[in-house]
């Protein structure tokens, strides 16, 4: 896993849980954050993320604070053990199981970091496939509005289909930022 911490929008894009949730998990001091002193913006570990994931993928039955799903998973990554976390004698969940999904996000974010470049001479900036023109943006795009990642892959035959997933899950986890590019006000008729 990354020692580089998640903003909370990349955590909550790829945890499932909405950002609200875990803007009040970190105001509420529910799982630990820190400052990132270059980018001032706050930062979680991967274990905070996989707390929040935790919590979402049980059934309702079962209240797990993201607290305690920290602390549980801390102590687990102590002691060795990756597959399960125990509460009390009774309870036994296998994390492996229930965070299969959203390890695999983490994987492919860790790859996007590579993949994915920002550089201003290239189409101002905005994120895209490392040795393309193509926006990590674009991909998501077309995958919300429908489009399978065979079409995809029929348009631009040099990708393969790990670099498509791995766009898709940079542009979720990095939305842009700022106003919509384009005019202001519309023309009156």
């Amino acid at each position: 896993m990354s020692t580089q911490g998640y903003t909370p929008q990349e955590v909550a894009a790829m945890s499932g849980v909405k950002l609200s949730v875990v803007q009040k998990a970190i105001t509420a001091r529910a799982i630990p954050a820190r400052t990132d002193r270059r980018t001032h913006r706050r930062q979680l570990d991967a274990t905070a993320l996989l707390a929040l994931a935790l919590v979402r993928s049980l059934p309702d039955e079962l209240h797990l604070t993201a607290n305690d799903a920290y602390r549980l998973l801390k102590r687990s990554q102590e002691a060795g053990e990756h597959t399960t976390v125990s509460i009390g004698d009774c309870v036994r969940i296998d994390t492996g199981k229930a965070l299969a999904d959203v390890r695999r996000r983490m994987a492919l974010y860790e790859q996007a970091r590579q993949r994915i470049v920002s550089d201003p001479d290239i189409m101002g900036g905005t994120p895209t496939i490392r040795g393309t023109r193509i926006t990590a943006q674009s991909v998501l795009g077309r995958i919300e509005y429908g489009d399978t990642i065979d079409s995809i892959l029929e348009d631009y035959p040099y990708l393969d289909r790990e670099t498509v997933e791995v766009a898709s899950v940079y542009a979720k986890a990095n939305p842009p930022r700022g106003r919509p590019a384009g005019k202001l006000c519309r023309p009156a008729s």
